[in-house]
């Protein structure tokens, strides 16, 4: 039985079932669909799942075209995507067919990117395998490729017709990829809801002990937050959906200035989630007690070190953040749990300083 999450967009509302063995719901992956014809984008190394998944759209009635890929960052790269496209010229995708993407949030990316762009746009359901991609990227549509000056500059908003979190395919995650996902879902209680918040400081533990009862509500509360925020501003105009990008700026950059080969994207965004607060702080908006509250929890999450590069490399990245307006850098800030706002009163000695302050408390 699954936990169902309904995102209301019109006129393409669609569901996101949460729970164990989704992936395995005849009745689910049974419904009518104008033709039912399967390509399914997997992640080459995911063979259990993509077995499960074979066999339940076959005994639903779906004729299945597999395509496996290489998961990870380097996938995100036209020259690497473009061959796919010839892929499913060659097996016969028409504007009936649908795309189905099995694995975490550099599949989802792709896979919804094609899917958007392919004879101007066809259906694509999202499997998601990844604690990442099932709390944050596999719900709202955005889709998006890497360009060498910054992740994520080239994408479009193509809403998937379905989402499946099945919580079992995360026992064969390892810790650092457990530790990305709470990343995201720690953004969501700190930026929402104080109470979500503490239920991930009292079982973060447990999440990466692999509890199936705390991930599932992980996993459904992320995916109810990320729901409400996407309805009210679906193409992220209103600046409503800029509170979801509370850890990114510094986040991407750190995993930019690296060639994305030393973090894991939700541990990037726990070090940006850091910087955020320390340069809150900073810019005296948040209280330092709270500062060191927060700081203090994140601080217990296990992450890589940061590495010692110039400032200038981080900065430099940063200027070419996609959320800066008048060439200035703007930054969503922590003014208490549950408040964010963005700022573009950003001075590089804000930066520089921040950046200290976050070094000082991680010594």
């Amino acid at each position: 039985m699954s936990i169902q999450v309904r995102v209301n967009l019109s006129p393409r509302p669609y569901t996101v079932h949460v729970g164990a063995k989704v992936m395995e719901d005849l009745e689910v992956l049974g419904q009518y669909w104008p033709s039912k014809r399967a390509y399914i984008l997997a992640d080459r190394r995911l063979a259990g799942p993509r077995k499960k998944l074979l066999r339940t759209l076959r005994q639903a009635g779906w004729e299945c075209t597999e395509i496996a890929l290489t998961a990870g960052e380097s996938l995100k790269d036209f020259h690497a995507i473009y061959p796919l496209y010839g892929k499913l010229i060659r097996a016969g995708a028409d504007r009936d067919s649908v795309i189905f993407a099995l694995g975490g949030g550099s599949i989802g990316d792709v896979a919804g990117f094609i899917a958007s762009t392919y004879q101007r746009g066809i259906a694509w359901i999202g499997i998601p395998t990844t604690l990442l991609a099932q709390v944050d990227s596999s719900i709202g549509g955005k889709t998006a490729v890497n360009h060498e000056r910054g992740k994520n500059l080239i994408g479009t908003f193509h809403q998937p017709s379905m989402v499946l979190c099945d919580v079992g395919t995360l026992k064969t995650l390892s810790r650092r990829e457990l530790v990305s996902g709470l990343g995201e879902a720690i953004k969501y209680g700190l930026v929402y809801d104080e109470a979500f918040l503490w239920f991930l400081m009292t079982n973060w533990r447990k999440a990466l002990a692999g509890n199936a009862a705390v991930l599932t509500e992980i996993v459904h509360r992320s995916v109810a937050f990320k729901a409400a925020v996407v309805e009210q501003d679906e193409f992220d105009v209103k600046g409503i959906r800029e509170a979801l990008n509370f850890g990114h700026t510094f986040g991407h950059a750190l995993e930019s200035a690296t060639k994305f080969r030393t973090f894991q994207h939700g541990e990037a965004v726990l070090w940006g989630m850091r910087f955020a607060l320390a340069l809150s702080w900073v810019k005296g908006v948040l209280a330092e007690n709270r500062y060191d509250e927060i700081d203090a929890f994140l601080r217990t999450i296990p992450l890589p070190p940061l590495p010692r590069m110039p400032a200038k490399k981080w900065m430099d990245q940063m200027r070419s953040d996609k959320k800066n307006k008048h060439g200035r850098i703007r930054f969503v800030l922590l003014e208490d749990i549950g408040q964010v706002a963005s700022h573009e009163d950003i001075e590089a000695e804000d930066l520089t300083e921040a950046y200290a302050k976050m070094v000082e408390k991680s010594s």
